[in-house]
C-alpha cells in the first residue's frame, strides 16, 4: 500500500504543537492504520476507537515524534491491539497454559511484522484453513470445531464427549501443532483471534 508522503517539516510543526500539521497525519493514515488495528481485532469499530486512542497519545506526546512518523503509528498500533486483545480474551475466558503460548505466538507474530496487511491479499484464508482442519485425525478434529467454532470451554467439550479435560487439552494441543507445521503464519493468526 502507497501512502502520501509526510514530510520532515511536518514533524518538526507537529513538534511545535501545530493542530493543522496533527490533523494532516491523522487524516493521511487513519484509515491505513484502521486496517491495521481490523487485522488483528476484527472489529471495525474497536479498530476505530484504538486509532482514535493511538493518535490522542500521538498528540500528548508530539514533542517526542520524530521523522518518519509512520513506524512509530504502527507500532503504537499494534500494541494497543495486542493489549485491546488481552483484556478481551482474558474477560471472556480462564487463561490455560496452552492458551498462554498460543498468546506469546501471537504476540511475537504482531510485533516482528513489518507488513500486517501482507496477509489480507489471502482472500481465501477460510477455505484454505478449513481444509486444513479436516484433515485432522476425527477426534482430533471433533475436539477442535467444538472448541474454535462453536465457542464450547474444554469443560463442556470432554463431557459433550465423556472424555476428561486432560484428553481434551492434549487433543487441542495436537490440532494446534499439526496446523502450525501446515499453515503459514497469517492462517494461524486467524485461527488463533478466535480462540
Amino acid at each position: 500500500m502507497n501512502l502520501p508522503e509526510i514530510s520532515e517539516n511536518l514533524i518538526e510543526q507537529l513538534n511545535q504543537g501545530n493542530t493543522k500539521a496533527f490533523d494532516k497525519i491523522y487524516h493521511t493514515y487513519y484509515l491505513y492504520l484502521c486496517a491495521i488495528a481490523v487485522y488483528y481485532v476484527h472489529d471495525k469499530r474497536v479498530a476505530g476507537e484504538i486509532v482514535n486512542d493511538v493518535f490522542v497519545a500521538f498528540w500528548q506526546n508530539r514533542h517526542h515524534i520524530t521523522y518518519p512518523a509512520l513506524p512509530y503509528l504502527r507500532r503504537a498500533i499494534q500494541n494497543a491491539s495486542i493489549s485491546y486483545l488481552r483484556s478481551s480474551y482474558f474477560n471472556e475466558k480462564q487463561m490455560t497454559e496452552q492458551m498462554e503460548e498460543i498468546w506469546t505466538f501471537l504476540e511475537n507474530h504482531i510485533l516482528s511484522s513489518d507488513n500486517p496487511l501482507q496477509a489480507l491479499e489471502h482472500s481465501e484464508m477460510n477455505t484454505i484453513i478449513m481444509k486444513k482442519v479436516e484433515e485432522l485425525p476425527a477426534r482430533c478434529r471433533a475436539i477442535f470445531k467444538a472448541s474454535l467454532y462453536e465457542g464450547k470451554t474444554y469443560s463442556e467439550i470432554a463431557e459433550e464427549h465423556n472424555i476428561n479435560v486432560s484428553t481434551v487439552r492434549v487433543q487441542m494441543k495436537i490440532a494446534l501443532t499439526k496446523l502450525r507445521e501446515s499453515l503459514d503464519t497469517p492462517y494461524m493468526i486467524a485461527i488463533l483471534m478466535f480462540l
